[in-house]
């Protein structure tokens, strides 16, 4: 009983009061990776693509799949705002994606936390309110005059931390349960597969949520 996985993260070390988790470990690798990533692609591979623009590969091809994504449906749901909207959310994804992925190499995903999952949903709650204020300034007020709308933007942070971390950790805890009864081979065919699927999914959802909430705020 003790090896079967819990919905409190591993606590690794404690400086005194203040513990620090396996998710925590996680976050801090997908971060570290996520800018060096960042920065070889813009110093080292960005100015190779502009000199030979015949040039493809397949990392070329997926960034510009990715941007152009991401690009498209920012300008459609978010209009003169998506210069803002679409880095932020193109970043929340990869960090999604690429958490979801640290799973494949033996770390607990930071989505499976529930307070990693709060401090994205929050990210969004901020991101409508500020758009909102600036689009309609003190219109904006009038927003909030009946109680539903209050209820509804409060609980806004809730539902998209809950409906990530109650995706993500049901597939953390699925491959926990294929690992221990089923034989090896299955689970080193189905971790990628599924991994990889599961992560593309997530974040593609999360920013398409959080891209309508927006959108709503703006209108």
């Amino acid at each position: 009983m003790d090896d079967l996985p819990s919905i409190a993260p591993k606590v690794l070390y404690s400086i005194g009061d203040f513990d620090i988790t396996v998710t925590m470990f996680s976050s801090l690798i997908v971060t570290v990776a996520l800018v060096i990533f960042a920065v070889v692609v813009r110093v080292v591979c960005i100015p190779r693509w502009n000199k030979d623009f015949r040039h493809t590969s397949v990392l070329r091809a997926f960034m510009e799949w990715a941007v152009g994504m991401f690009s498209t449906d920012s300008e459609e749901l978010t209009g003169k705002y998506s210069r803002a909207v679409g880095p932020l959310y193109f970043g929340g994804a990869a960090f999604i994606m690429f958490g979801v992925l640290a799973e494949l190499f033996g770390l607990r995903s930071p989505m499976s936390d529930l307070n990693c999952d709060l401090v994205l949903g929050a990210t969004t709650f901020i991101a409508i309110q500020v758009l909102g204020i600036i689009k309609h300034r003190a219109k904006r007020l009038k927003h909030f005059a009946p109680v539903i709308p209050i209820v509804t933007d409060c609980v806004v942070p809730f539902s998209m931390a809950l409906r990530l971390f109650g995706s993500v950790f049901s597939g953390y805890l699925i491959m926990e349960i294929v690992y221990g009864v089923c034989p090896a081979v299955l689970p080193a065919v189905m971790e990628p597969l599924f991994t990889l699927f599961h992560a593309l999914i997530q974040s593609y959802v999360f920013m398409f949520l959080s891209m309508n909430f927006i959108n709503e705020a703006i209108e």
